[in-house]
């Protein structure tokens, strides 16, 4: 049990890390115009809080927790009708979904998938945010569009196969097609599914 709560104390610390990097970029980029680029680059700040749950924190806890913090302060304005404009948009929940996935990855994933995990929330956090980016260079108005569809499976090429090889190569495909599919939301259907999709697999 003292094990157990000096982990969760040292955890508790990183998050707190990684929490001000993510509030610092929120805040930051009230200074930008265009929300969709403002919540790609807040979808990059979270990169770090990632990789510290597949390789750092020593339990799935505080991972969880404060992914929970984040959809209660993310759902807040949208029920009071008082969204954060600078990267809310009413009626779109987009950010809560993000932030909900994770949590629900977090802690069933630990044991025995963290870095699939890990690289189910990274292909959403950078390879739909590299998406994102790209397609607004060909798109007026919020879309789907294959400059970003190229785009997101360079990119999550990239991160499936440096963390896991063959496996990695073929949930980007599943990802890329997750992201592109008009009927769900990405931030669900991009970390959840692949997570399932990678676990299934028998490579």
């Amino acid at each position: 049990m003292e094990d157990l709560f000096s982990s969760l104390i040292s955890d508790f610390i990183l998050a707190l890390v990684l929490f001000s990097i993510i509030i610092v970029t929120v805040f930051i980029t009230k200074k930008f115009p265009n929300i969709w680029i403002n919540r790609k680059i807040i979808h990059l700040s979270v990169v770090p809080a990632i990789l510290c749950y597949m390789y750092v924190f020593n339990e799935p806890y505080i991972f969880f927790s404060f992914a929970i913090f984040f959809v209660i302060f993310l759902i807040l304005p949208h029920a009071k009708s008082k969204e954060l404009s600078w990267f809310q948009e009413k009626k779109n929940y987009g950010e809560v979904f993000f932030c909900l996935s994770f949590a629900i990855l977090a802690i069933p994933c630990w044991e025995n998938w963290r870095i699939l995990g890990g690289v189910s929330m990274l292909f959403m956090a950078v390879g739909d945010s590299v998406t994102g980016i790209i397609r607004s260079r060909f798109l007026k108005n919020r879309g789907k569009h294959w400059s970003g569809s190229i785009a997101m499976l360079a990119t999550c090429l990239i991160i499936g196969a440096f963390f896991l090889g063959y496996k990695g190569i073929i949930l980007s495909l599943i990802a890329t097609l997750l992201e592109y599919q008009p009927w769900v939301d990405d931030n669900l259907t991009v970390p959840l599914l692949t997570a399932v999709f990678g676990a299934l697999l028998p490579i």
